[in-house]
């Protein structure tokens, strides 16, 4: 029976292997193919933040109430929406037909997500472990950064006598899709009865364990400070510092790399006993770089806070995630965790959607809101550290 689980177990990786390929050809040139189709960064944004809202609202009823078959052919059905969104905007570029492209880029963003955040719940219910949910995010974060650098190689090379472009991209996130969806196709996953959600016990257990409100709190302000600054990257870099999109993917794939590297490390020899230390490399340097910026205005100062902020994503994300999802009782951890990651998205919807505000406007203004946020985070996440013990069973 192991077996057999252990079977589809990497079946489904293999899965998101090929999906994290899907992600990491055109995700990263989303905002560069909508902006040369004439869609203002504030489009943009909006679409982006948008479409995040409305995949956490789909993605409670994904988690909560479908059962493990259920939901592996919601899955199904949101690649084939989502190649069917991908092939109409590959037939809409270059047309100017602005309402269509923004509907259908807002359904294939939502579809894609909600992809990415379905796949742990089905693996759970096949087998719960440590070790596999670390399987699932090295797999997706690492076919994602081979896709990014697949295509940042190519990109504006001419073979076959056709041009790479963001178009061709996204026909290549299709292609891998379609792959994907024949892995996922075949994979038989036992329908178990689903207990009823009991949304009166559950929300018991959280009023007597208050601290897990402010958990998924900074939780998603860290995300709105993260989207208020680089919610829309590759813009960023191209629009605003003058980086031309080869240099700027191979800028954010190195020090992603970088930023891999650099979490073992830290797990295995620079993790602090003391918690406030940790908390103060990962985000207090951030607010002094930040400020600094707000300071001077200096361009250069601005590239290494992103640098900065780049290489820093990754490493400390234990400091408050791993000990909540850990010390919960065990019938609520999935649900915590889709709490975690609707309020991460839902962090980044209003990050993002802040980006396009100030996107055109001075450094100091666009470095505003992340000084100020970031200011406050720092301080809910000081008080969170002191109340992490207080989880009661």
């Amino acid at each position: 029976m192991k077996n057999k689980k252990e079977n589809k177990s990497f079946w489904i990786l293999f899965f998101l292997a090929l999906f994290g390929l899907s992600v990491g050809v055109f995700d990263n040139y989303r905002e560069l193919w909508m902006s040369t189709n004439g869609l203002s960064t504030t489009s943009i944004s909006h679409i982006i933040s948008i479409s995040y809202i409305v995949t956490v609202l789909v993605l409670f009823y994904f988690t909560i109430k479908m059962s493990a078959s259920k939901l592996k052919w919601g899955i199904c059905v949101s690649l084939v929406l989502n190649m069917m969104t991908g092939t109409l905007l590959i037939y809409l570029n270059g047309t100017g037909n602005f309402f269509f492209i923004k509907f259908f880029m807002f359904f294939d963003i939502a579809f894609s997500q909600l992809i990415l955040a379905s796949v742990y719940p089905l693996l759970m219910s096949l087998e719960k472990s440590d070790v596999l949910y670390t399987k699932k995010d090295m797999i997706e974060s690492l076919f994602s950064k081979l896709g990014f650098l697949f295509v940042a190689i190519f990109l504006g090379k001419t073979i076959f006598h056709t041009v790479i472009d963001y178009n061709i991209c996204l026909l290549l996130s299709i292609i891998f899709n379609f792959l994907s969806f024949f892995i996922l196709l075949p994979i038989s996953v036992e329908s178990k009865k689903k207990n009823s959600f009991d949304i009166k016990k559950t929300l018991k257990y959280f009023n007597k364990n208050k601290v897990l409100y402010q958990f998924l709190f900074v939780n998603g302000l860290a995300e709105i400070i993260w989207g208020s600054v680089l919610g829309m990257p590759m813009l960023l870099l191209t629009n605003n510092m003058g980086f031309d999109s080869n240099y700027a993917s191979f800028f954010i794939l190195g020090l992603g790399i970088c930023s891999s590297l650099l979490s073992i490390l830290i797990v295995n020899h620079f993790n602090f006993k003391n918690d406030n230390h940790n908390l103060f490399v990962k985000f207090g340097v951030r607010i002094l770089f930040y400020f600094l910026v707000f300071i001077t205005k200096n361009e250069i100062l601005f590239l290494f806070t992103l640098m900065y902020l780049l290489v820093f994503d990754q490493p400390y994300g234990f400091l408050f995630s791993g000990y909540f999802i850990n010390h919960i009782k065990e019938e609520y951890a999935l649900f915590l965790t889709t709490l975690r990651y609707c309020s991460s998205l839902l962090g980044k919807a209003i990050g993002t959607f802040i980006c396009g505000v100030v996107f055109h406007m001075n450094l100091r203004i666009f470095i505003l809101p992340a000084l100020l946020l970031g200011v406050f985070h720092y301080i809910f996440a000081r008080q969170l550290l002191k109340k992490k013990t207080n989880l009661e069973g």
